[in-house]
């Protein structure tokens, strides 16, 4: 996602509009697999002042999901709005993207910035059901014998101790 600004590093502080498009392929991040059901688009307004470009806009695209309740693949929608700067010389100490030449390279921000806003879990919807823990049947598709029996709830325990001060 290559943005050629050649004619604003001669025209400082001229605003300009771009749209950028492109086909992300999967990324392995923080112990799962990043994919894409869409094409990432890029809505970015930028701007030079003559020592820096700032940029912002909106990323939005499709997430290849899986549903954190019941499994099922899902293509989730998923964007954000972004506000960086890209700066030519850049040290340690300065929060920028460095660019070289004429062109913002924008790939490695995108990417960047997609890691930092992905959502913890997925669900494929808000009302999903999820599965039964005893038998594994998909409780949004169908309605297993076992559901409530024999279930073992952690919180019964505390109930009981709740109780017990009651009585003392």
């Amino acid at each position: 996602m290559k943005l050629n600004v050649a004619e604003q590093l001669k025209l400082a502080g001229k605003a300009k509009h771009a749209e950028l498009e492109a086909e992300l392929g999967p990324f392995f991040y923080g112990g799962r697999t990043v994919a894409f059901a869409s094409p990432v688009r890029m809505h970015v307004d930028y701007v030079y002042d003559g020592d820096c470009f700032q940029v912002s806009g909106r990323l939005e695209t499709e997430l290849a999901s899986e549903c954190a309740l019941c499994g099922k693949a899902f293509a989730e929608p998923f964007g954000f709005s972004f506000s960086e700067r890209f700066k030519k010389d850049t040290s340690e100490e300065d929060d920028a993207y460095e660019y070289r030449g004429e062109e913002l390279d924008l790939g490695r921000m995108a990417e960047e910035l997609i890691f930092l806003n992905l959502p913890l879990s997925s669900v494929c919807a808000e009302d999903c059901k999820g599965l039964c823990p005893v038998c594994g049947c998909n409780l949004n598709t169908a309605q297993c014998s076992c559901a409530g029996d024999g279930l073992i709830n952690p919180f019964l325990t505390l109930g009981a101790l709740r109780n017990v001060d009651k009585e003392v």
